[in-house]
């Protein structure tokens, strides 16, 4: 869509001028004449560099950061709640928005609006930009007259949502970047410095110790057939996420994730902190149960959570009641289902499920701490065994020849 300059005069007679996407430039003057500025001048910006820009999309992906959304979302409240239309905020905020993915979805949604959709059809148009939750409790919003109410929940949630994301890559960055160098290590090894000692061995003719021996042949191995191994790696990786993605994998390796020793907790954790989070927002905006158990579903990322989600709604549209259908569930534990039961009991569901979630976050803290503690040891002596059996495998031959030669 092109993108035009403009210029005019508001209500007061003041001089405004900016930029702006639209279909033509006459559906430009038509927008801005809504919004009480008479336009002066319209003309179409010229692309200076298609190519760059087309690059940067390209590597910037569909994806919008929560920290936009975040941003966003807040911006919108503020606006909603000073008066100003919401033709007027997505515009004005779509001429700002740092993220180009974003920039494009919003104008085309204030083209929406300006046919007369409403913001939460104009933004159902864009999926990969305004996820399902986020569509459905502006709807609501619109419904119930407190959008800006609804707008103020989404950025909790998109906050709450980056911080947690935040803090989980950086427990485990350390050890990728740990693992990664030890497995280039081991690489190098086998490439430059293992055959070089072999040679030295094969001149000096001595019986090698057996964890030498197999050191070596799998030195000559890797350097005999490393592009056999490549493409057998390679195979297997593109195998193994062709299968991770069909449902049966899906699901299996979701369920599997769940279950780990020792992150498993930590995922487990990590999802139901999402459960909590999305359904208090989407209790506290006023959406019906079986509707906002269906946008909780759709924000979680776990196949086998969300399936349990699902049948947790299921059991309320037979009948039962939250306390029931959350025993349906098995991701619940003894002290979550009492929770609901008070809530229910009470009628301050959306209060209780923040305070879940807010223990699940002081949770999910406390693991991320307790991996990094844990992690460190047993990367430590997982290199000092790598690096003590190598050093024994490469230097106990010259050591035995060290004393045959005395």
């Amino acid at each position: 869509m092109p993108i035009f300059t403009y210029q005019g005069r508001d209500a007061s007679g003041k001089l405004v001028s900016g930029e702006s996407m639209a279909s033509s430039a006459d559906n430009l003057s038509a927008s801005l004449i809504k919004e009480n500025i008479v336009p002066i001048t319209i003309t179409l910006k010229k692309n200076e560099n298609p190519f760059w820009k087309k690059s940067i999309r390209f590597f910037e992906g569909k994806k919008v950061k929560n920290t936009d959304l975040s941003l966003f979302t807040r911006q919108m409240y503020t606006l909603l709640k000073s008066g100003v239309p919401i033709l007027s905020a997505v515009n004005h905020l779509a001429a700002n928005a740092r993220s180009e993915v974003l920039a494009r979805a919003l104008h085309s949604v204030a083209e929406e609006l300006q046919s007369g959709r409403s913001l939460g059809v104009a933004m159902q148009q864009y999926p990969d930009v305004f996820s399902q939750l986020m569509v459905g409790m502006v709807m609501v919003g619109e419904n119930t007259g407190h959008l800006n109410d609804v707008f103020l929940h989404l950025t909790s949630y998109f906050e709450l949502e980056d911080s947690t994301i935040k803090r989980a890559k950086s427990a485990i960055r350390y050890p990728i970047f740990v693992i990664a160098a030890i497995i280039v290590g081991v690489i190098i090894i086998n490439i430059f410095v293992i055959p070089v000692f072999a040679k030295v061995y094969a001149r000096a003719h001595v019986q090698l110790p057996t964890m030498t021996v197999w050191l070596i042949a799998i030195s000559n191995f890797f350097a005999a057939h490393w592009l056999i191994v490549l493409l057998l790696l390679f195979f297997c990786i593109i195998a193994l996420k062709y299968y991770v993605n069909t449902p049966n994998g899906k699901l299996l390796w979701h369920t599997y994730q769940l279950r780990l020793p020792v992150i498993g907790n930590l995922l487990k954790r990590l999802t139901l902190l999402r459960f909590a989070q999305t359904f208090a927002i989407v209790a506290n905006s006023g959406i019906p149960i079986v509707q906002g158990l269906t946008l909780v579903a759709q924000s979680i990322t776990n196949v086998y959570a969300r399936q349990e989600v699902m049948a947790m709604q299921e059991a309320i549209q037979r009948g039962n009641n939250i306390l029931q259908a959350a025993q349906v569930c098995k991701l619940f534990t003894p002290i979550e289902l009492q929770m609901l039961g008070v809530a229910e009991e009470t009628g301050e569901l959306g209060a209780m499920l923040n305070e879940i979630a807010y223990y699940y976050q002081r949770e999910v803290d406390y693991d991320l701490k307790k991996l990094t503690d844990l992690i460190e040891p047993i990367l430590l002596i997982a290199i000092s065994i790598m690096v003590l059996l190598m050093a024994l495998a490469v230097y106990l031959p010259i050591w035995n020849m060290v004393k045959l030669a005395h």
